[in-house]
């Protein structure tokens, strides 16, 4: 299955093909591939983990609403380049894209940490001319849905933040953005994750509050259709 579909995925990306996804489409980006098992946790690595945790999520997303669809960047077993992913974003125009790490915590309860991107506060926030056919920088991809990006970052936090949740998990993280790899040459809204595990599947605790948030946050329409 996965095959397949990287097959046609792979001939949308070498045409250029820039397609509009409806409905509602949120890209899922698990940090690490095949070659980067990224950091140790308790008894495994970040790279599994956070697949596990995107795979989850996108289910629950999709559950939750019916006219949502959720994309993950990569399979089991694939190898990703730099800058795929961006290309990925950009060129099938999702609506929002999520990074997702995981790191070993030694505090006494889990916590998440909500990020986004910005390299240079005075430069990226000033007004940017629109010009759609002209080839952007790669430290300049963000400007395009900065205010989007920051905005959805802090209204996560906020919703994460709030008392119903501080008994399960906490809520790290400032409302400024940073400059971020994992983020570079994306110009959809986009944010980065990072999860704090006491335990290896401990990321579990946080799906349905990233799903109630982001839906919140995303004014995603709950319900079938």
């Amino acid at each position: 299955m996965y095959t397949k579909r990287n097959f046609y995925l792979a001939i949308i990306l070498l045409l250029g093909i820039s397609l509009p996804l409806m409905p509602y489409a949120i890209m899922l980006d698990p940090a690490g591939h095949t070659q980067q098992t990224g950091r140790r946790l308790w008894g495994s690595f970040e790279r599994a983990e956070t697949f596990k945790c995107a795979e989850t999520l996108k289910d629950s997303l999709e559950k939750y609403s019916s006219s949502t669809r959720v994309i993950l960047t990569r399979a089991p077993g694939q190898v990703l380049v730099p800058l795929q992913n961006a290309s990925f974003a950009n060129r099938l125009n999702v609506d929002f894209f999520v990074r997702i790490h995981c790191v070993k915590a030694d505090t006494e309860k889990p916590h998440i940490t909500v990020y986004y991107q910005e390299i240079d506060p005075l430069i990226d926030n000033a007004q940017h001319a629109e010009m759609p056919h002209a080839f952007i920088p790669l430290h300049h991809a963000h400007f395009r849905s900065i205010h989007r990006s920051s905005d959805s970052a802090k209204a996560l936090k906020k919703f994460l933040s709030s008392a119903e949740h501080q008994k399960d998990f906490d809520c790290y993280g400032t409302t400024h953005g940073l400059p971020l790899a994992a983020l570079m040459g994306i110009t959809v809204p986009a944010i980065v994750i990072e999860i704090g595990l006491c335990s290896d599947d401990q990321w579990k605790l946080f799906i349905e509050p990233l799903t109630q948030g982001l839906s919140s946050t995303l004014n995603l329409t709950n319900g079938q259709s």
